[in-house]
């Protein structure tokens, strides 16, 4: 299947989970909204979808998490 990939990135005084341009959540802190898109894209590489995170890093997209590396942050379970 094909690649889903979340952003992570700044949006005023809070953080935007986006996928495919739709906005997916608005977090109040990057880890919560960091968090927020790897349970995402985790349920999406649990259906067969390469999935990952992209967050906003200064200047630039920085990856964050990988299905294919496939590690849940401490404290998350996958659903």
């Amino acid at each position: 299947m094909g690649l889903v990939r979340y952003f992570v990135f700044r949006n005023g005084d809070r953080w935007l989970v986006t996928q495919d341009g739709l906005p997916m959540g608005r977090h109040d802190t990057q880890d919560a909204a960091l968090a927020s898109a790897v349970v995402m894209a985790n349920l999406m590489g649990a259906m067969k979808y390469d999935a990952d995170v992209m967050v906003e890093g200064g200047d630039r997209l920085e990856l964050a998490w990988s299905y294919a590396a496939a590690t849940l942050p401490a404290g998350q379970q996958a659903a």
